[in-house]
């Protein structure tokens, strides 16, 4: 990639795919990340091109839990400009979904540090990054969780 189509990469806004990972105990899996300062975020990721949404969402969420998923869900659609929270300067526009995790058993890539499957209403105790806490209000507004 050249400097200038890199240049011309982080100019534009991203797709991202955030995912909100319930278990069958209605418990949601938060990770922490080193890109969002260590605070607890959702699974996900920019989307491939030439990737469909459900794709790119199933293969986020493999690439950084090892979890398979089902009942996948368009929760909302946000957008972040230059999150100060966030460790280079983006403009991204979230796809939030909302998935079933078909087991518990995790397996964290590189990106994420450590993880806990937590009641959603208590996940608000953990420091959240602002996006993933709008993100679990809506999760519970819709699914009353």
């Amino acid at each position: 990639m050249t400097e200038n189509s890199r240049k011309q990469n982080s100019e534009v806004p991203r797709v991202i795919m955030g995912v909100i990972i319930y278990n069958h105990e209605n418990n949601i899996f938060l990770a922490r990340s080193h890109k969002w300062k260590d605070q607890w975020v959702v699974p996900g990721g920019k989307l491939d091109l030439g990737e469909s949404l459900e794709e790119g969402v199933k293969r986020e969420v493999k690439e950084e839990t090892h979890l398979d998923i089902e009942n996948i869900q368009l929760i909302s659609v946000d957008e972040s400009i230059f999150p100060e929270d966030y460790n280079s300067k983006k403009h991204m526009i979230f796809l939030n979904y909302s998935a079933k995790a078909k087991s518990n058993e995790v397996k964290l890539n590189e990106e994420l540090q450590e993880y806990v499957w937590i009641n959603p209403r208590k996940s608000f105790t953990l420091n959240l990054n602002s996006s993933t806490r709008k993100f679990i209000e809506k999760f519970i507004e819709i699914f009353r969780f």
